[in-house]
């Protein structure tokens, strides 16, 4: 099994470099081919948000649609494919980054108080 760094996963999202999309897309049907799925890690799936807010301006919404559609793609696996999906659905209704969500359903799994001084996911963890 194999991982994507963020630079390969951003590529097979956006598709803006031709030759690297390539390279990933190789990569990716090679292993899919040989019945392997590839790994994304937690840390890969915060820095391709903040990439895809921050340098390619996916909203909101966009950016829920792009790692639903990840997280139901047979060709990845992931650190915890439910607390994924759970963070998903936080972010799509609350107001929070997603990394908070990935933060709090993680540390909520573990049975784990979460304490931040984020206000908006201060507000969301009291109602």
């Amino acid at each position: 099994m194999i991982a994507f760094d963020t630079n390969y996963l951003v590529r097979h999202i956006v598709q803006d470099d031709e030759a690297q999309c390539k390279i990933v897309a190789s990569t990716l049907e090679e292993e899919t081919m040989g019945e392997r799925s590839i790994r994304i890690l937690d840390h890969v799936l915060l820095e391709t948000a903040w990439v895809l807010q921050e340098v390619y301006n996916f909203d909101r919404a966009a950016l829920a649609d792009v790692f639903e559609e990840l997280s139901e793609d047979a060709a990845f696996s992931f650190d915890d494919p439910t607390q994924l999906r759970s963070a998903i659905n936080l972010f799509r209704k609350g107001r929070a980054d997603l990394a908070d969500y990935l933060i709090l359903t993680a540390a909520r799994a573990e049975g784990l108080e979460p304490k931040t001084f984020d206000k908006q996911l201060r507000k969301e963890l009291k109602s």
